[in-house]
């Protein structure tokens, strides 16, 4: 049986101009909750969020693969850290992280095993 944490952990891939901290910079400032962690990272909403670069990055692909989001610059990794966390918890989480990313300067798209709920 899989551990709960990891079938509820999930990931946002962000592509555009923005930095690692400018991207940290808008979530925190849409999800006010949002308490600082360390570099490049915050809790949130019971759940630890990290935001790497993407070693499969690829400018070119992001705009013209079909699987265009596996070449995004960025990851922003989301790993539960609270027990009483369920699905439906995550779901929204992402749905309120979607929004607080998205915009003129970045597009996001949600990569896990509930995503096609989002």
């Amino acid at each position: 049986m899989a551990d709960v944490r990891t079938t509820l952990q999930f990931l946002i891939m962000v592509d555009g101009p923005l930095t690692a901290a400018e991207l940290l910079d808008l979530i925190r400032s849409r999800l006010p909750d949002a308490v600082p962690y360390r570099r490049d990272s915050v809790d949130v909403c019971g759940n630890l969020l990290e935001i790497n670069p993407n070693e499969d990055a690829d400018r070119r692909l992001a705009a013209t693969d079909e699987d265009d989001y596996l070449y995004f610059r960025w990851r922003v990794e989301l790993t539960p850290m609270d027990d009483t966390i369920d699905e439906r918890h995550q779901i929204g989480l992402a749905r309120e992280l979607l929004r607080a990313i998205e915009g003129p300067q970045a597009r996001a798209t949600v990569c896990a095993a509930f995503e096609d709920r989002v």
